[in-house]
C-alpha cells in the first residue's frame, strides 16, 4: 500500500510540475516512468501479500486489495489512449504538404532529448497518406496579405503562443510564415506548429505542419490540432468579407510608421503628401479659431 501511495504521488507531481511550472520535459518523463513502474511493482507486492494472507491467515487482505486497485486505476489513463489509438499510424509529425513541407526556422533549436525539427521523410508521408487522407492544402481566394491576417487571427482564438511571424513578401508569389507552440490537454507536452502562406493578390494556398517535441507516437494529437486550425481559418474566411480585416491592419501599420517617423525627430517625413499634419481624433480635436476683422 505504501509502494502505491507513493507511485501515485509520484505521477500527480510530475503531471502538476510539468503542466503548471516549467519543469523539464525529459526530467517528467522520467517521474512518470518511475511512478508507473513502482504502481507495477505495488501490484506484485500485494498479490504475493495476498498468496501469503490466503496460505497463512494473517491480517492486511483488504490493504493489500487496495493496494492492487489503486495501482490499477493509475494505467486506466494510457490503456485507454492505446486501445483507442491503436489503428492510428505510428507518427508524430504531420502536415498538408506532403511533397514540400514547411520548415522550421526560429523553432528548430530544441533541447537535449528532442525530436529533431526536420521532416522525418518519406515514410512519415506514406504513413500519413493512409492514417489521414483529409489534411490537405487549404485554399482561399483572398490575398496573402489578407489570409496571413486571418491565419493570425485563428491562432490567437486557438491560444497559440506565436514564437515568430513573418507576413507575406516577394515577387511574383509571395510567402509568410509563422510559428508557434502548443501544448496538450492532459500532460502539456509541447508540439511546435508553422503555418506557411504562399500566394498572389487574388488566391493564396495555406499548408500546416505539427509535430510533437517529444515522444515517438502522438497520439493523433497533430493531427487533430491541424484539423481544428483548418476549421477556424476557414469559419473565419466564411465570416469576412474580402477586404475587411486588411483594413484595420492598414490603419494600423499607418499610425505605427507615423509614430515611428515621429519619434526618430524628422517632422517633415510625418506630414502627409497634401501638406497636412495627421488630423487629430474626435476626442483630442480643438476648435477652430475665429477671423478677426483687418
Amino acid at each position: 500500500m505504501r509502494i502505491a501511495l507513493f507511485s501515485v504521488a509520484l505521477l500527480l507531481a510530475g503531471l502538476l510540475l510539468h503542466r503548471l511550472a516549467s519543469f523539464p520535459t525529459m526530467a517528467a518523463m522520467n517521474l512518470l516512468l518511475v511512478g508507473y513502474a513502482g504502481a507495477g511493482l505495488a501490484i506484485l507486492v500485494a498479490l504475493i501479500a495476498l498468496i501469503r494472507i490466503w496460505r497463512t491467515g494473517f491480517g492486511g487482505a483488504a490493504r493489500a486489495s487496495l493496494a492492487i486497485l489503486l495501482s490499477l486505476a493509475t494505467f486506466a489513463g494510457p490503456l485507454f489512449y492505446v486501445v483507442a489509438y491503436s489503428n492510428l499510424p505510428r507518427i508524430n509529425d504531420v502536415t498538408t504538404d506532403l511533397s514540400k513541407p514547411p520548415r522550421f526556422v526560429a523553432l528548430a533549436a530544441r533541447g537535449s532529448g528532442a525530436n529533431p525539427s526536420d521532416y522525418p521523410g518519406q515514410s512519415f508521408a506514406e504513413l500519413q497518406a493512409k492514417g489521414y487522407p483529409d489534411l490537405r492544402t487549404v485554399v482561399i481566394d483572398r490575398s496573402a496579405d489578407e489570409t496571413f491576417e486571418l491565419v493570425e487571427e485563428a491562432v490567437r482564438k486557438l491560444r497559440w503562443r506565436v514564437t515568430a511571424a513573418e507576413p507575406p513578401t516577394g515577387r511574383p508569389v509571395k510567402t509568410g510564415t509563422l510559428e508557434a507552440t502548443d501544448q496538450t490537454l492532459v500532460i502539456g507536452f509541447t508540439d511546435d506548429v508553422v503555418v506557411r502562406v504562399e500566394g498572389s493578390p487574388a488566391r493564396a494556398r495555406v499548408d500546416v505542419r505539427s509535430a510533437s517535441r517529444y515522444g515517438r507516437f502522438d497520439f493523433g494529437q497533430n493531427a487533430a490540432r491541424v484539423r481544428r486550425f483548418i476549421a477556424e481559418l476557414q469559419a473565419r474566411a466564411d465570416a469576412t468579407a474580402p477586404g475587411s480585416i486588411s483594413r484595420r491592419a492598414l490603419s494600423s501599420a499607418r499610425a505605427r510608421a507615423l509614430l515611428k517617423r515621429q519619434k526618430g525627430g524628422d517632422p517633415q517625413k510625418a506630414v502627409s503628401r497634401s501638406g497636412r499634419g495627421p488630423e487629430p481624433t474626435g476626442a483630442q480635436r480643438a476648435p477652430a479659431p475665429k477671423e478677426r476683422q483687418p
